[in-house]
This record gives C-alpha cells, structure tokens and sequence, in this order.
C-alpha cells in the first residue's frame, strides 16, 4: 500500500495589526509606506502600512491603565465626585476630555462621535479592539517613527480614528496574521526625526498607487477601503480572507452591524 502523508495543519493566525497614517494633497489621499527589508521572514522588498503582532505588552499596557483608572474612579467616589463628572460624560466632553483617558471602552461604545465601524470591532470585545489599536500604534512608532502625538495614548473614540476592517493570510501560509486595519489622518501623529524606523524608503504613497509599487492584494484592497471611507460610500465592514488560494471578501452590512451592536 503507498505511503501518503497527510497535509500539515493550518497554522493558527496571530493576531496583528496595521495603521495607514493619510494626508489630503490636492485631490491625492497619501497613505504612508515603507518597504519591509530584504531578508525579512515574511513579504520581503514589498512595501507595507506600519504594522504587526499583537503583542502581550499591548494588553498589559491597557490592564495597567484601567487599574490606575479604576482607583481614580473610587478616589473619586469617596470625594463625592458625581461619576457622569468623573466620567467627562458632561455637556462637550468627547475624546481626550478631563476624566476620559484611560476608561474603559465598553463604557465609551455610545459616544456620539464614535465611528460606527469602531464601535461594531469594539462590540464583542472592547479590550481586546483596545489592545489591537495600542499595537497599530505601537508598530507605527517602531517602524516608522510616527507617534501619537498626545501624551497619552488613544481610546477607541478617538476623534478621527477610523477602522477599515481586518484580513486573514491564506490557511497554507506557514505564518499567519489576523490583522485588523486602522486608519488616523497624519494630523493626530507626531513624527520623531531621531527614531530609526524597520522600513526602508518610507515614503507618502497615492492612494491609487500610480506608481505601481510592489503591495499585496491585502494593501491594494485596505486603500481602496480608506478611499471610499473617506467618500462615506462604504456599504458593510469587510473581511478579506481566502477560499482554495483565490481572495473572498465578506461584508457585514451597517444594519445588521447595529442590531450586533445594540443585542450586545
């Protein structure tokens, strides 16, 4: 009887991340890129958002800055502070007000100006959507040497940030990301000319890419995503995976995204 063997088991995908810092010039969206260096063990030469693996310090970070929310909270309470004054919950409050760094998302998921594609990532795991977003951050600053520009990090209802939506790498890929895709105007990040960023030629890319720069369908599809974003003419949250090697998006539409939403 002929030996066969069997084909190995997909490798579990990591869960990561990825930040596309835009500007507007004139009619362009830019998106800043740069491209990953040769030897890398995953898309070497290609170029690529800042982005990678979440990573364990990412949660922890979070954790350590509700706990230190939650003892403001009860130094708070025992003050007589009323808690929609402590929550920065008054008239004008939003992103960045007294009381609000650091909450829990979960709390903040009914913010008025919270992007309703944020808010449908943030509804079935708002600390886990935070860790995802402290990493796109974090993979930013490392690879590009673009920072947050306020001195304390972003919550999910940030003023501006937007979510474009997440991609799985193909089953056979012997590494394997579950990345989710963020995108900020250059406006609310600093650049810090001492920081030697990962990648090579960064450098502000058009949107359409005219150029012609080596990218992955992965990349072609996230730009295209942020163009009709910011055109507001997105009709469902995508999920770009692959089905026997051949890309299969799947859209969740606003509606039914909503009633998740609201059920949860």
């Amino acid at each position: 009887m002929p030996h066969t063997t069997s084909p190995p088991a997909p490798v579990r995908p990591r869960d990561a991340a990825s930040l596309l810092i835009y500007r507007h010039t004139g009619s362009e969206i830019q998106v800043l890129m740069g491209k990953r260096r040769p030897g890398a063990r995953f898309l070497p030469d290609v170029y690529v958002f800042p982005g990678g693996a979440l990573d364990a310090a990412d949660a922890l970070g979070l954790a350590v800055a509700q706990s230190e929310a939650e003892v403001q909270d009860q130094a708070q309470a025992q003050a007589g502070v009323p808690p929609d004054v402590a929550a920065g919950v008054g008239a004008g409050a939003g992103a960045g007000a007294p009381g609000s760094a650091g909450r829990d998302p979960a709390s903040r998921q009914t913010n008025l100006h919270l992007s309703p594609w944020v808010r449908a990532m943030a509804a079935r795991d708002a600390l886990h959507a935070s860790a995802l977003l402290r990493a796109a951050l974090r993979e930013a600053q490392e690879e590009s040497g673009w920072r947050w520009a306020d001195a304390s990090p972003p919550n999910l209802d940030a003023t501006d940030l937007r979510y474009l939506g997440r991609a799985i790498t193909p089953a056979q890929s012997p590494r394997r990301f579950h990345a989710r895709f963020f995108a900020v105007p250059h406006t609310c990040m600093q650049q810090d000319p001492h920081v030697d960023g990962e990648l090579l030629d960064l450098r502000w890319v058009d949107a359409r890419n005219p150029e012609r720069l080596p990218i992955i369908d992965v990349t072609e599809f996230m730009l295209a995503e942020l163009q009709s974003e910011l055109a507001s003419e997105r009709e469902g949250l995508p999920l770009l995976s692959y089905v026997n090697d051949r890309v299969r998006v799947r859209r969740r539409p606003m509606a039914y995204l909503a009633a998740r939403a609201k059920a949860d």
